[in-house]
């Protein structure tokens, strides 16, 4: 199964996310900045980005940009409480833009539908 890293500078969301994903059977990174996401990701392979848009020090577009340039195939999903902050530039880059407030239901068909799509490409 796949391993997802979540950044968020929440640590109750990180811990929703946590449970949510480990319950699917996903292995799951948590990372409370941008900082040390990048870091996971340098260090760790990763399937999915679970990313927060607003985070103080480096934001999810700052995170995302180099997440392009270093894993370009890598799935992203921006999930923020703020969609409506989200610049167009971070949009096309996202695989998937949900709100917080979506439901953990629309994050975990989200995943799903991309880990299946990138496990289908790699194998074909």
């Amino acid at each position: 199964m796949a391993s997802i890293l979540c950044i968020d500078d929440d640590p109750k969301v990180l811990n929703i996310y946590k449970a949510l994903l480990a319950a699917k059977g996903y292995t799951v990174l948590t990372a409370p900045d941008g900082p040390t996401g990048l870091a996971i990701t340098r260090k760790y392979s990763i399937g999915l980005v679970v990313l927060d848009f607003r985070m103080p020090g480096l934001d999810g577009n700052q995170v995302a940009r180099v997440l392009m340039q270093e894993h370009p195939k890598l799935p992203v999903v921006i999930c923020s409480g703020f969609p409506d902050d989200i610049p167009e530039s971070l949009k096309w880059f996202a695989d998937v833009v949900l709100e917080k407030g979506d439901g953990p239901e629309t994050l975990l068909s989200a995943i799903d539908k991309l880990i299946g799509s990138e496990t289908k490409k790699a194998s074909a």
